[in-house]
């Protein structure tokens, strides 16, 4: 055996980790978001959408920075998957601080 092959698989395992937690954040993000509304607080004039995309990144963000989560590379891709599905599958997934309407 070559040693290359040997260095190869913990980089395969790593990067299996990432992939398959990206995927399973994907598609449970896109089986709940028809079903769970985005909470959106109301401050005045304005209303605040938190859509699960804002929190899943907060909640990536924090677990790089404190390093907090159990399995990191499968959480890293788990939460970078519910990211990419909130951005990704919605249009309006840039509108966060929405000036009310007054009819």
């Amino acid at each position: 055996m070559k040693p290359k092959f040997f260095l190869g698989i913990p980089i395969a395992l790593f990067s299996l980790e990432i992939y398959s937690g990206a995927l399973l954040g994907y598609f449970i993000a896109k089986f709940l978001s028809g079903r769970l509304k985005s909470p959106i607080f109301n401050f005045g004039h304005y209303e605040f959408h938190f859509h699960h995309w804002l929190y899943g990144l907060g909640i990536l963000i924090s677990a790089i920075w404190y390093q907090f989560l159990p399995f990191p590379q499968f959480s890293f891709g788990f939460f970078g998957g519910i990211v990419f599905q909130g951005i990704y599958s919605y249009p309006d997934w840039h509108r966060i601080l929405i000036r009310k309407r007054w009819d």
